[in-house]
Order: structure tokens, then sequence, then C-alpha cells
């Protein structure tokens, strides 16, 4: 089974801690590194348990088998992408929707804000004017 040192060398750094969980065959990790991040990473296969079943059985799989698996696994992660891009893309449209709400209420409160300062200077004005009349 695969070491520390093994599990560096051949996987990516965000799954060393995890991988360390698992009795990885260290043929497999050598030889196929993708497929174990596949299974590693897999939504799928979501128990720690069953990611281990999967690790295990990869010994007595056939080539075919295995492949099979590499293609389920690539699937899943392809449709969880389009699933995630899909999300962001929502996320922005509805930020979008509100920063546009809320750019719409700041304008319309600064219009105010300008509107009552325009009456305000309106009303002083107006009140000089009558002084200046009343000293004549």
């Amino acid at each position: 089974m695969a070491d520390i040192k093994t599990i560096q060398k051949y996987l990516p750094q965000h799954l060393w801690k995890y991988a360390l969980k698992f009795d990885i065959p260290e043929e497999f990790l050598e030889e196929d590194p993708e497929l174990i991040t596949l299974i590693l990473e897999s939504k799928a296969i979501d128990t720690d348990e069953e990611k281990q079943n999967w690790l295990n059985l990869l010994l007595l799989m056939t080539e075919q088998q295995i492949s099979k698996l590499r293609e389920i696994l690539l699937k899943e992660r392809k449709k969880l992408q389009e699933i995630e891009e899909k999300y962001e893309r929502k996320k922005l449209e509805i930020k979008k929707k509100y920063l546009m709400k809320w750019q719409k209420m700041w304008y319309i409160k600064k219009i105010k804000e300008i509107q009552s300062k325009e009456a305000e200077e309106k009303a002083k004005e107006e009140e000089e004017a009558e002084k200046i009349l009343e000293m004549l």
C-alpha cells in the first residue's frame, strides 16, 4: 500500500492528507494516478468505505472494467462541472439583477438628496431676496 512519499509524488496536493485514510494499491498509484484521483474526488462514491471498496477492487478488475470505471468517473466530473458553471451563471444573473435594483435605489436616493438641497438653497435665496427687498 502507498506511503506518504508515493502519495505526494503522484497525487495532487489537495488530496495528500485525504489519501492517507485509504489503503491505495501502490502499483495503481504509480501507473494510473488519474484514476485514483477520480475515485477520491468522486461525489457519486460518497463514503470513505465505498471509496476504499473501489480501491480494493482495482486489483481484481480487468482492463475493460477499469476503462469503464474511468469513463463513468470522467463523465461524472464533466457533469458536475457543467452544473457548477450553470450555478455560477445563475448566481451572476441574480447578482446583476440585485445590483441593478440597488443602483437604481441609490440613484433615486441621490436625486432626492439633490432635490432636497436645491429646495433648501432656493428657500435660502428667497429669504435673502426678501431681506434685501425689506432693506430697500
